[in-house]
């Protein structure tokens, strides 16, 4: 967390992210068991921080190799993002008189997106510092968000494509070997420049990882629905899909369709969104998914 923030600011920060991220691991899913590996991760779990002995070994593997630098990247920017995580989010014993409800109120809203979207939550939310305006519960002007990730075959849940004539639309997604990344934040009006959010990614079972960026979530579903359909018909597609796509996505919200390949992946979502003249930086949200 930046030293530059006022004591009372870091409190904040640190109890609304403790308040709602006990809130998240306790009700985060199961988790099927990774396929077998020759270095099968250690004590691994839904509800765990990624080990950071884990990731410096394949980091250490990596170096040694000198064969794949995009994966390396990707490890040490995951490695880092743990720590940063455990800076903004230290546990206090409870939330002091005056914290900001209304955040915390926004931080719900985010994580129930998700939830209905049936994606997996990260151990962490994240936060962003003068991203809306300022609020006597909210002085600095906080924005919460959430990330999480749902390995593929994925489609989502209790949504019916249209039937369109001569068009078959497959309704995943990301396919077997593939995961989607989700971020939502919440509590903003607009969203001026779709560019700025990206996930790390690293499979600890392949040794293989890299960056991605993720996308307005309309439009990625969109983009993914309609990619196999042929051009002429899918203008027709994109009128039937355009208010389905709406109906999935909030102001900033990002999704990432990403192939990771089989085995148990390592991550972190951080980076920018503008929230009309309010540039929002997110602190990293880390987690596992089994794809």
């Amino acid at each position: 967390m930046p030293s530059s923030l006022p004591p009372l600011g870091r409190r904040i920060i640190a109890i609304a992210l403790a308040v709602s991220g006990a809130t998240f691991i306790g009700a985060l899913p199961a988790v099927a068991d990774a396929a077998p590996a020759a270095t099968p991760p250690a004590a691994i779990t839904a509800d765990s921080v990624p080990s950071d002995g884990i990731l410096s070994a394949a980091i250490d593997k990596l170096r040694a190799e000198a064969s794949d630098p995009a994966s390396l990247q990707a490890a040490l920017a995951i490695l880092q993002s743990i720590g940063q995580r455990a800076e903004v989010s230290a546990p206090v014993a409870s939330p002091a008189a005056g914290s900001p409800t209304d955040f915390l109120t926004l931080l719900n809203t985010a994580n129930a997106l998700l939830n209905k979207l049936g994606v997996q939550t990260f151990v962490n939310p994240s936060v962003a510092f003068n991203c809306v305006d300022p609020t006597a519960d909210n002085p600095f002007g906080l924005a919460p968000a959430v990330s999480g990730a749902v390995a593929g075959p994925w489609a989502a849940p209790g949504i019916s494509l249209p039937t369109i004539p001569l068009v078959n639309i497959d309704p995943n997604v990301v396919q077997s070997g593939q995961v989607l990344y989700g971020f939502v934040p919440a509590g903003l009006t607009a969203d001026t420049n779709p560019k700025g959010m990206q996930v790390a990614w690293f499979n600890i079972n392949t040794f293989k990882g890299g960056f991605v960026d993720m996308g307005p979530s309309g439009q990625t579903l969109l983009d993914t629905w309609t990619a196999n359909i042929p051009e002429q018909f899918r203008g027709l597609a994109n009128n039937a899909l355009q208010p389905i796509a709406n109906a999935l996505t909030v102001n900033g919200s990002r999704l990432a369709p990403v192939a990771t390949d089989h085995g148990t992946v390592l991550s972190a979502v951080f980076g920018n969104v503008q929230n009309g003249s309010h540039s929002c930086f997110f602190f990293p949200m880390v987690g596992i998914v089994q794809a």
